[in-house]
């Protein structure tokens, strides 16, 4: 237990600090919302999520659970998230993401209640999530039925919105699971706004795909970037 425990306690802490990064920025509130990143430890994958029904401020790093493939805890005393069901089946559909952020930040869930995706209106967010942002059905917290309309409506995206209930973002990195979250609440008050301004300017389906594979291919300090 002690070499299992030294294994996970970067990625331990990482989440308790990504848990105080959220709430501070009021993307999470009370013990609402949860976390989890991949994690591969000789060519085994575990995963390192929140507990269930806990104080984010509260929270420490013998609180974070880590599992094994099948769900089952490995290291830690607490109950794993009441949406473990939902992480799990977006990274097995999801060979690429390693991490996964459920927030029930306020413009996104907005959005969410209203029944209004977040369209392609801005370059960032289409640069980093892909296109626009869908809304998956409603369903129950913590079920199976969820977990599965999650999954069909993210699809090829990084950022979704539950309907009734909140959003959540997910990415390669921690870091960038949090950009997704970011990039999805900041949209959702823009378009919030612009829909009092007035009309709403959208980018044509064309330009959000030579944008997304600018993003992925030479934006940045990448070998080939050009700028």
């Amino acid at each position: 237990m002690e070499e299992m425990n030294y294994l996970f306690t970067a990625e331990r802490q990482q989440i308790v600090d990504m848990s105080l990064k959220l709430y501070r920025e009021d993307l999470i509130v009370g013990t609402w919302g949860n976390l989890s990143m991949r994690v591969n430890r000789s060519g085994t994958d575990y995963f390192v999520v929140t507990p269930s029904g806990m104080e984010y401020e509260d929270t420490t790093l013998e609180d974070v659970v880590v599992l094994d493939k099948d769900g089952r805890v490995v290291l830690g005393n607490r109950r794993p998230t009441s949406e473990l069901g939902m992480h799990m089946k977006l990274y097995e559909e999801r060979k690429e993401i390693n991490a996964i952020i459920h927030t029930h930040s306020t413009c996104a869930t907005a959005c969410a209640v209203v029944g209004i995706g977040i369209p392609m209106m801005v370059e960032d967010m289409i640069q980093h999530i892909g296109g626009n942002v869908r809304i998956a059905k409603y369903a129950l917290p913590g079920t199976r039925e969820l977990a599965e309309n999650v999954c069909h409506a993210i699809e090829d995206r990084k950022a979704v919105l539950l309907k009734n209930h909140g959003a959540l973002g997910m990415g390669e990195t921690l870091k960038a699971a949090y950009k997704s979250c970011i990039l999805t609440e900041k949209s959702a008050q823009i378009l919030i706004y612009a829909k009092n301004l007035g009309h709403i300017n959208l980018i044509s389906t064309e330009d959000a795909e030579l944008m997304v594979d600018y993003y992925r291919n030479q934006y940045g300090q990448q070998k080939d970037a050009k700028r």
